[in-house]
C-alpha cells in the first residue's frame, strides 16, 4: 500500500511541475486555468459558490482568481438569470481559447497512459473511479457527475462481455467509456447507488 501512495504522490509531483510549467508561459496559475477549463466544461455560466466548490477551493481564492482572469478579460461576470442579486462567472472568446489551450498541459500524461495496453487501460481507469468515489464518500474531494452515480446508468457484470449502458442516451459504454463529468447527469437515490456501486466493484 505504501508504495502505491508514494506512486500517486509522484505522479502528483510530475502533474503539479508541468501545470506550473504549463501556466507560466501563458502568464496564468494552475487554480486559473483550472477555472477557465471548468467553465468551458460546462458550457455556460457558473457562480462563484459552484465554481469553489467544484475546485474545492475557499471563496477567497476564488474571487481572487476570477477577478484577476476578469482583468485579463477571459472572463466576465453578469446578473445570474435565475437570480438577479447573484453573479455568474462565464467565458470571454478570448477565454474560451485560452481555456482550451488550458486543457492541453495533462497531454504529457496522457501520452504516457497511452502507452499501456487497452486492458490496462481499462483496469487503470476503473481502478481510478473506484478511489475517486471512495474520496468522495469521504469527503476529501468535491463530488463528480460520474456514471456511477446516475440514476441513468446500468452497470454490467461483466463489461468485458457485455458493456454497460446509458439508459437516457441509450449509448452502451465500456469501462473506458465512462464519464467522471457528465452534463445530463442525474444524480440517483441512495439505494440506487448502493445498487449500482455494489455490481460496479465486483470482480470482472
Amino acid at each position: 500500500m505504501g508504495r502505491v501512495t508514494h506512486s500517486l504522490l509522484r505522479l502528483s509531483t510530475a502533474m503539479r511541475s508541468q501545470a506550473w510549467e504549463w501556466a507560466e508561459g501563458a502568464g496564468l496559475t494552475p487554480t486559473q486555468g483550472e477555472i477557465l477549463v471548468l467553465l468551458m466544461q460546462r458550457k455556460g455560466p457558473m457562480r462563484l459558490g459552484e465554481i469553489a466548490r467544484e475546485t474545492a477551493l475557499t471563496a477567497a481564492t476564488t474571487s481572487d482568481a476570477v477577478s484577476t482572469l476578469e482583468g485579463k478579460g477571459l472572463v466576465e461576470k453578469r446578473r445570474a438569470l435565475d437570480d438577479g442579486r447573484a453573479l455568474a462567472v462565464r467565458l470571454t472568446t478570448r477565454g474560451r481559447t485560452a481555456a482550451k489551450r488550458a486543457a492541453q498541459w495533462p497531454d504529457f500524461l496522457s501520452k504516457a497512459v497511452g502507452t499501456l495496453r487497452s486492458d490496462e487501460q481499462s483496469v487503470f481507469y476503473r481502478t481510478l473511479l473506484k478511489t475517486i468515489r471512495q474520496l468522495e464518500a469521504q469527503g476529501h474531494i468535491p463530488l463528480h457527475r460520474m456514471c456511477v452515480t446516475c440514476t441513468y446508468f446500468e452497470p454490467s457484470k461483466n463489461p468485458k462481455k457485455t458493456p454497460h449502458h446509458c439508459a437516457l442516451l441509450d449509448l452502451s459504454l465500456g469501462d473506458t467509456d465512462l464519464r467522471l463529468d457528465c452534463s445530463v447527469h442525474e444524480t440517483a437515490d441512495v439505494a440506487t447507488q448502493k445498487r449500482t456501486w455494489k455490481v460496479f466493484v465486483q470482480p470482472v
